[in-house]
């Protein structure tokens, strides 16, 4: 007999890479999602994930089933809303963004709206804002985008963040103002290799003349911590105090560092519970001074 319960569960956590994000939108505990994996990957006689820290990552056969099993599944589930009355908004926004800056408009909607759930992915910048063009997503949190490819999309700037360098305050960067020639054959710790962050980072730089490593912000700081490395961050993103707990300041440069707008696209989609999501947002964000 065919389980979709279990089909869903995999679909979901191939969809967020992360068995947390997955409990989050199945409403059922990371213990029993990694439970029905496994017993999925039994009935079926195959390995689907490798997991990697927290992040999992589909194997070839994994990546083949996914493929096969996404369209018919989310045509599941979306009958299954429509039916059930509850109501899905599909948010997309990168991890540190959502939790650090839009965590209290979340957590606001949530008692609100008890019966709406917030489906949130993470995927590359171009490639959540191609699946908003495309209605497959209701709304992104994302910084602003130069030279957007998509004319259905509406940018709502709130705010500001801010790209620092970073370094250990026993290191020679310290009480320096430094300029491009300073970073040559250093090495830069810097988040995921498609985020914005780093992208910014080697239209400023040339990466041929650095060492480039890229890792999650927690690794960055305490590799930064330990060595006399330079860190490339969005300030916003880091814990409060983050910065005196690892003995780390920083850093001055001659760069074009101006801070970068952050906000909300939307497509021309329009309902009842994706517009007050909306006014939620603006209200945390809009007349305060940034």
């Amino acid at each position: 007999m065919i389980n979709f319960e279990l089909y869903k569960i995999f679909v979901i956590v191939a969809n967020e890479h992360n068995i947390g994000k997955a409990s989050s939108i199945l409403k059922i505990p990371q213990s029993m999602i990694t439970k029905n994996i496994k017993l999925l990957e039994k009935s079926l006689n195959i390995k689907l994930f490798n997991k990697v820290e927290s992040t999992m990552l589909l194997t070839d056969i994994g990546k083949e089933l996914y493929q096969s099993l996404k369209k018919p599944i989310d045509e599941i589930i979306y009958v299954d809303t429509k039916f059930s009355g509850i109501k899905n908004i599909n948010i997309s926004s990168h991890s540190r963004l959502l939790n650090k800056t839009f965590s209290n408009c979340i957590n606001q909607f949530n008692l609100e709206y008890s019966k709406v759930n917030l489906n949130v992915s993470d995927f590359e910048t171009n490639d959540m804002l191609k699946s908003l063009s495309n209605k497959e997503l209701d709304i992104v949190f994302s910084k602003r985008v130069e030279n957007l490819e998509f004319s259905n999309l509406k940018f709502i700037k709130l705010g500001y963040l801010n790209d620092i360098f970073i370094a250990n305050i026993n290191s020679d960067f310290y009480n320096k103002i430094l300029d491009i020639s300073d970073f040559k054959n250093e090495v830069i710790y810097a988040p995921k290799s498609y985020s914005q962050t780093t992208n910014r980072l080697l239209s400023l730089i040339d990466v041929q003349k650095v060492t480039l490593k890229s890792s999650n912000y927690d690794n960055i700081l305490e590799l930064i911590s330990s060595s006399f490395s330079i860190g490339f961050v969005t300030k916003e993103y880091l814990d409060k105090g983050s910065l005196k707990k690892y003995d780390l300041v920083e850093l001055e440069t001659t760069l074009n560092l101006e801070p970068v707008e952050f906000g909300i696209y939307l497509n021309d989609t329009r309902f009842k519970e994706l517009d007050d999501l909306v006014r939620i947002i603006k209200s945390y964000f809009f007349f305060k001074d940034f």
